[in-house]
């Protein structure tokens, strides 16, 4: 005579594919959540070796830089008007807090997406300022990197007013999203810009 599972030994079988089932989704999340928070603390990192530098040196990293690799913080002795606004600044603005002050190591410009920060002088959704964003590569033609979606629209949550299209984080590619919404529900990538500065 065969002999078969009973209904009470099935029953636990499904209970316990079940738990293994939750626990690997609840770390899945956590993952992610941890994921957001580094995204988080880079942002925080770079923001404050701004006013590091600003608060030693009396001007913003690269404002007044004519080359893109000043051999100390005296050689940007060109105009300085308060905004990172052309090439040279940009890159003599990681140059300064990386290579020169060492505010920053270089693992500090790379993102949790594997790609570089970078900055860029513009207007968004109204407000002109210089604004963190995503390289694919640190190299011209400086092609943007589109990153998961989730993740900014998480982290807009948590620092900004959550809506894709307003505030310090934007979307520039139109994946919308707005206060409220399960971020991690979305699909698809962005090219956002971050508010930096002044």
């Amino acid at each position: 005579m065969k002999k078969g599972f009973t209904l009470v030994e099935l029953s636990i079988v499904l209970i316990i594919i079940g738990l293994i089932l939750g626990m690997v989704l609840k770390g899945r999340q956590l993952i992610e959540s941890a994921k957001v928070q580094n995204l988080l603390g880079q942002y925080y990192k770079i923001h404050a070796a701004v006013n590091i530098f600003y608060t030693r040196y009396g001007f913003y990293p690269g404002d007044g830089c004519t080359v893109p690799n000043p051999v100390n913080v005296s050689a940007c002795n060109g105009t300085k008007n308060g905004v990172i606004d052309n090439t040279n600044e940009y890159l003599a603005f990681w140059h300064l807090l990386i290579n020169v002050t060492h505010i920053l190591s270089l693992a500090d410009r790379r993102s949790i997406f594997g790609t570089q920060w970078h900055l860029f002088y513009e207007t968004n959704r109204g407000r002109t300022g210089t604004w963190l964003y995503f390289l694919a590569a640190n190299s011209p033609p400086y092609p943007p990197a589109h990153v998961p979606v989730q993740y900014i629209c998480q982290l807009d949550q948590l620092i900004d007013d959550g809506e894709a299209t307003t505030g310090d984080i934007v979307d520039k590619t139109g994946d919308p999203y707005s206060p409220g919404d399960d971020c991690w529900s979305l699909s698809g990538t962005t090219n956002v810009r971050i508010y930096l500065m002044p």
